[in-house]
This record gives structure tokens, sequence and C-alpha cells, in this order.
């Protein structure tokens, strides 16, 4: 933090800050919901609507190529306005600054992002408007100084909030950027998270008062219809070392490939974005016709196909899907589209555990499941904490029976990703 530190702000300060956050929550919360509906009816009309209503079964291969290239040329015209559609994914989870007028280069950049295809998350985009929110708030409430960045902090929690339908894992996920960010001195740090943390439970409950409103979209975090797991096996244990290994690996070669495209790409960069906008469209259309499944495993950030990747009895189709949707996302990170880099690593992680009890004798899906989203958690945020708390989301009932797991996974995943030397920024920028 640049301001006033929170421990020197007096108390009644600080109360009113709590009592401004906790209104901001719902605002900011209610905001990061629009864009996630936004997303979810644009997906709808290019991928759905409009091929049914020209009378296709399927989209044609010509179709899936133009699509994600079309938002290549978003993407480009966008981060040539103001605020150049925010930091590129590469760069991991930002919390710098954020104006209000750099949404009109954000969200066109992360929709056409999100809804044409390409292989990225929405968590980048929503902490950034959940930041630019609590500007605006901030400067109505006429808050200076420390008051207003905790303000303008406590935006993003709402918005996270909002994604992971709890403030649980916005704390964690907010908390561990900070602190591998090492901006806020460690005395600091409960001072300036408790706004958020109380703007991330009034997000929360906008996130469940509009859950049956007709029309909106909210983001749900689960995997429905795991079976049963009442116990933790040895066997699970020492298989789940391996699953937890591979999908961390798995992810930082993702990464390292996308370096290599963001250095290749740097030349030209809008004609880099239509191409591997074409690249993408290429993978999908290739994945649809080897694996007889539908283009949409490959394309998107994968959150909403999981219950199908976890369905999948095909080990050959569940390779296919891993070398198609990785190649996918490791492209759309290097090529500088806009949005974010963790949930096509989870989707990853998770089919290679389903992938891995298919072919390992004795292994459990659910725990592999657990130790492969982990895993790529840590690696692609280097956040063990949070990595932990997201697998244990996903495995819904067998959370507690599958902890010790999820922080094995968790913990091998930061391990992997430590070891390999990058020269890049940081995974996890931070600028508050």
């Amino acid at each position: 933090m640049t301001g006033e530190p929170a421990s020197a702000m007096s108390s009644r300060a600080y109360v009113r800050t709590l009592v401004l956050a906790a209104a901001l929550g719902l605002p900011a919360a209610f905001a990061a919901v629009l864009f996630q509906t936004a997303v979810h009816d644009a997906t709808q009309l290019v991928w759905e609507e409009l091929p049914d209503g020209l009378g296709w079964s399927e989209a044609p291969w010509w179709y899936v190529l133009l699509v994600p290239a079309l938002a290549g040329f978003i993407v480009a015209a966008a981060v040539r306005l103001p605020g150049r559609g925010g930091h590129a994914p590469l760069e991991g989870l930002g919390l710098g600054t954020i104006r209000p007028v750099d949404l009109a280069s954000i969200l066109p950049a992360a929709l056409a992002t999100l809804s044409l295809g390409l292989v990225l998350g929405p968590e980048a985009p929503l902490i950034a408007l959940g930041l630019a929110v609590g500007v605006v708030a901030a400067r109505l409430a006429r808050a200076e100084g420390g008051e207003a960045e905790l303000l303008v902090l406590a935006g993003a929690f709402a918005a996270v909030a909002a994604l992971f339908g709890g403030p649980l894992p916005a704390a964690f996920l907010l908390f561990e950027v900070m602190a591998v960010g090492g901006k806020i001195p460690a005395r600091e740090i409960g001072r300036v998270l408790l706004p958020g943390f109380v703007a991330a439970a009034t997000g929360a409950l906008v996130f469940t008062g509009v859950g049956d409103w007709p029309g909106l979209e909210p983001a749900v975090l689960s995997v429905p219809g795991l079976p049963d797991y009442p116990t933790v096996r040895l066997v699970d244990v020492a298989w789940c070392v391996l699953v937890a290994a591979a999908s961390a690996a798995v992810v930082v070669a993702l990464r390292r490939g996308a370096l290599l495209v963001a250095a290749r790409v740097a030349v030209r960069p809008a004609a880099a974005l239509v191409s591997v906008g074409l690249l993408v469209g290429a993978l999908a259309v290739a994945f649809r016709a080897a694996a007889d499944r539908p283009v949409e495993l490959v394309l998107f950030s994968g959150q909403a196909s999981l219950p199908e990747i976890v369905a999948e009895s095909s080990a050959t189709v569940l390779v296919l899907l891993v070398v198609a949707k990785g190649l996918a996302y490791g492209l759309s990170l290097g090529a500088g589209f806009r949005g974010g880099p963790v949930f096509p690593a989870l989707v990853l992680g998770a089919a290679l555990g389903v992938l891995a009890e298919l072919i390992l004798p004795g292994l459990s899906l659910v725990p592999a499941i657990v130790a492969g989203v982990a895993a790529s958690a840590a690696a692609v945020l280097r956040m063990p904490f949070f990595a932990v708390l997201v697998a244990s989301l996903l495995s819904g009932p067998a959370a507690v029976e599958t902890a010790p797991i999820a922080i094995m996974g968790a913990v091998i995943g930061w391990l992997v990703v430590t070891a390999v030397p990058d020269r890049s920024s940081s995974p996890s920028s931070v600028a508050v």
C-alpha cells in the first residue's frame, strides 16, 4: 500500500471503512455477476443459438476457426484503448491501479476472449472490475489515503467472491496474492484484509440472492455427481503423488511454451492475436474429428465442461483433450488475449486426474481429481493455500476426507514450479 498504513488509522476511521466495505460488496458483486451473465449469453448466442438458427447440427469447421480469430481482431482493437485491455494473463493476477475508464478496454477484450472460445478464465477481468467499482465507491465516499486503498481492494474481494460463490476462496486467493507480492508488511495484512473480507461476505449474499433470478448466470464452482469417497486409502495417496507431479509439470511446461509464444509475437501483436485465434479453432476442430466430442471441450476456460470431463470413460479421448486444450491454453496465454490463467489449469488438472483413474490400478476418482486440481492451481499461481481450498471445494462432500491429498498435491505443485527458473514477471503481480 502506498497511502496511510491501516494500523495508523483511528478506530473510528477504520470502523467507517468496514461499514463502507460492507456496502461496497453489494454493487461490486452484482457487477461481477452481470459480467459473467454477459459472457454466458454471448457464448450461447455465438455457439448455440446462431448455429441452430442456421440449421447446423454442429458448427462447421470454418466457423470454429473464424470465431476465435474474430476475438483476435476485437482484442487487438481493445488494447489500443485506455487501459490497454488490462494486463496480460502471463503476468498473473494483479491488484494494481485500475481507473474506471480502463474498463472501456478491459471488459470488451475479456468478453471477446471468454465468449468467442479462447482458453482463459474470468478471474483477472473480474478483479479489475471489482477494483474499478472500489475506486468509484471511494470517490463517492470522499475517502482518501489508506481508507481509499482499502475500499478499492474490498471491491476486488467482492467480485472474486461472486466468481467462487463465497468469501473464503476470495480471501485465500487475494491474501496469497498480496503475501507473494510482498508489498504489505506482515503486521498490516490482517487490518488490510478485513474490509475486503467483509465486502466478500456481502458479495456472497448477492450471489445467493440472485441465484434464481431469470436471465442472470452466476458461476458455480462445483462438480456434480462425484462418487462417495468415505476414507483416504494408502493406494490413493501413493498414486496421487504421481498425478500431482504430472499435473504440475504439464502446467509449468505450458507456461514456458506461452513465454516463448509471447516473445515471438511481440513484433506484430495484432496479427498474432488473429493467427492464434485461428490455431485455437483448428485445435478444437482436430479434437472433434479425432475424438468425436464437441469442440466446446477444447474451447473456453473449461469450467462448464467439468461434468462431461469427469464422466468421460475413454482414456484416448482424455489424452487428446489434454493435448488439444493444453496447447490452446498455452497459445491463448502467450498471444496476449485477456483473461485469467487459473481456470483452464484447474480443468487440465481435473482431466489428468480422470485419466489417471482410468489407467492406474486401484486409484479412486475423487482423490485423483483433487490431486490434479490442487497441483495445477499451485503450479499456475505459486499459491498452495488457495490451491488446497479450491481443490476441496471441487470435491464437494468429500472435502474433509481428501484434505490430506489436496495438501499433498498443492505442495508438490508448488515444489515443481519453484524448481523451474522463470525470468518472466511474477505470476502474481501486486501493486496495492
